[in-house]
Formats: structure tokens, sequence, C-alpha cells
């Protein structure tokens, strides 16, 4: 696989991912807390990455551009720890310093 189609697998998974991401989130902080949408998206991404690398890839044939856009582009990007990081920032500007 050359280099511009791997840039395009990571970029096309990772547009999916954080706007997945986004809409989760919107979606669950509607009806709980402000960090439950951050929590369960980080659970079920690295669930579904440790899923990917730890059975999926050793038991299947998993070929290049699969390897790229799912682990790294969409989970990669929908599990970002900078969500997190801003929230709690956020928090701690607002003076929640036991939330945050």
């Amino acid at each position: 696989m050359n280099i511009i189609n791997t840039i395009l697998f990571i970029g096309l998974g990772g547009f999916i991912g954080a706007n997945l991401r986004y809409l989760i989130g919107v979606y669950i902080n509607k009806y709980s807390h402000e960090m439950t949408g951050t929590l369960i998206v980080n659970i079920t991404g690295s669930f579904l990455i440790a899923l990917f690398y730890g059975y999926i890839s050793e038991k299947y044939v998993v070929n290049d551009s699969l390897k790229y856009f799912f682990p790294i582009g969409l989970l990669g990007s929908y599990t970002t720890f900078s969500t997190f990081s801003y929230t709690t920032l956020i928090l701690i500007n607002e003076g929640n310093y036991i939330r945050a």
C-alpha cells in the first residue's frame, strides 16, 4: 500500500471516529452527567481496539487498508484523550475542582 492510500484510509477513519465521538457525547450528555459521554466513548473504543488487535487480527487475515482505517484512524480519533483533557480543563476553569 502506498503512502497516499495509507493517509487517505487513516484520514477517512479519523473523520468518522471524531464525528462519532462528538455525536455520542452530545447524545449521552443530554441525559446524564457531562463526563459520562467521554467515559463511555473511551471504554467502548478501548475495548474495540483490544478486540481488534488481540482477537480479530490474530484469528483472521486483515488487509492493510483495514489495519489503517479501523484501529488507527477511526478508533484512534474516537477515543482520543484530548476530549477528556479539554473537559477537565473547562471544569477547573469554572472552579469545579472536585468534578475535574
